[in-house]
């Protein structure tokens, strides 16, 4: 198929609203923690006969339900009822701040419950922020190349360097004090898939998802000598430069063919 602009438009779009699909999921989850956690703090205030506690326990509730609703339910509302819900729990805590200096409540986390309010209020606003965003993705990507993507996502997470002949994965070092990222691109059709994760409790946690035109992507290695069976390289994926990039040849042939696969030890050519 040719190198179409407006299929790498829909595929954009399409990997897009599925990196927001698997955040607002992602989103979902936090809200239900926060709603658990607040559901603890309202039983213990209940169990000091406490009746502001009863109030901690609707509001958590309702946060757990708004997170499992937000998780199972694909529309641009649901984001509005997050936030709105991570609002009422911000300012039901500075209204137990208040209560507290009136002597009439006793701050179970006591001074921490000014830093969970802001943090409360901050994720309201962050989630808020993102509604436009949403709304736009959900009307203007393909159902159908939406499932697609999903489907090719998947797979990039699933894949295994070792057993797959498509998969193109090396990893990149964004500079100092900066975690390194590993990156996963599958062709499809005239494109790469580009997936970027960061490694998370022992698990990639995917970052980014882009398509960049095959003629695009290039490699060049660098460096003296192969270290550790691995080489560095510069890789251009469309507009973006990588320049800290450590790939094995074998990788670096997938991504371009013709690149050569040297001997360990041996000064690696630039490619491009």
């Amino acid at each position: 198929m040719a190198n179409d602009p407006q299929r790498l438009q829909n595929f954009s779009l399409a990997g897009a609203y599925c990196l927001f699909d698997k955040k607002l999921k992602s989103s979902g989850t936090g809200s239900i923690v926060w709603g658990l956690l607040n559901l603890l703090i309202g039983a213990a205030l209940l169990m000091q006969n406490d009746k502001w506690g009863a109030v901690s326990v609707v509001l958590g509730l309702a946060l757990i339900v708004a997170g499992i609703y937000e998780r199972s339910v694909r529309h641009p509302q649901v984001i509005i009822i997050s936030a709105a819900t991570l609002a009422l729990l911000a300012l039901w805590n500075l209204a137990l701040i208040a209560l507290a200096a009136m002597g009439k409540v006793r701050l179970v986390l006591g001074g921490r419950t000014l830093f969970w309010a802001l943090a409360q209020a901050w994720g309201a606003f962050a989630t808020w922020k993102t509604y436009h965003t949403y709304k736009m993705l959900l009307e203007k990507s393909d159902p159908l190349t939406v499932e697609q993507v999903r489907g090719y996502i998947d797979e990039l997470k699933k894949a295994k360097a070792g057993q797959s002949l498509e998969l193109v994965q090396f990893d990149a070092n964004a500079g100092f004090l900066q975690e390194t990222k590993q990156y996963r691109l599958k062709p499809i059709e005239d494109f790469f898939l580009v997936a970027c994760y960061k490694s998370q409790l022992g698990s990639l946690q995917l970052e980014e998802v882009s398509f960049v035109p095959r003629n695009d992507v290039r490699i060049t290695l660098a460096g003296e000598k192969w270290m550790s069976k691995k080489i560095k390289a510069t890789v251009d994926l469309g507009q973006i430069k990588l320049a800290k990039v450590s790939i094995t040849p074998e990788m670096a042939s997938r991504l371009n063919p013709a690149a050569p696969i040297a001997p360990l030890g041996a000064v690696p050519p630039a490619i491009g």
